[in-house]
């Protein structure tokens, strides 16, 4: 069996267990952070992504996926994203934050890559930023993706 048959396509998406975990909350605050994708590349170790999805209503006040940061929503996600730092650091992980706007929007075409170098309570104070088109990630993602098969 090759890597390629050991594994699957994504084809649905799965929320029975962020339900499951809801409804066992019983509208407890949660101490759990959810992050979107873990990876383990041969040669870098685990990765995290966490996709950012910049909204329409975001477009009307003037951002978009390339100035969308989470510097400017910090004071409502710190906890989150300084949970996601904490998991990379304790699997010695890369964190990529990946801002993205859905297909058929205005900003579709724009992907803005952060790769988190550092972190603190008050941010993100070290990083890699790329602003990237759809294309040019899908094309990076799924190099990406195949050579952690």
């Amino acid at each position: 069996m090759n890597k390629m048959e050991s594994s699957k396509a994504l084809s649905h998406n799965d929320d029975s267990g962020f339900f499951f975990a809801q409804e066992m909350l019983d509208g407890d605050v949660t101490a759990a952070i959810n992050f979107d994708r873990l990876q383990k590349h041969p040669q870098y170790g685990y990765i995290i992504f966490e996709y950012l999805l910049c909204d329409e209503k975001q477009f009307s006040r003037g951002i978009h996926t390339y100035t969308s940061h989470p510097r400017k929503y910090w004071y409502k996600n710190k906890r989150k994203f300084l949970g996601l730092w904490n998991a990379a650091k304790s699997l010695n992980a890369i964190l990529y934050l990946v801002n993205y706007s859905k297909k058929g929007t205005a900003y579709e075409n724009e992907i803005l890559l952060i790769q988190v170098k550092d972190m603190d309570e008050t941010g993100i104070i070290k990083e890699d930023v790329h602003k990237m088109t759809r294309e040019n990630f899908k094309e990076w993602f799924r190099k990406i993706n195949s050579q952690c098969l």
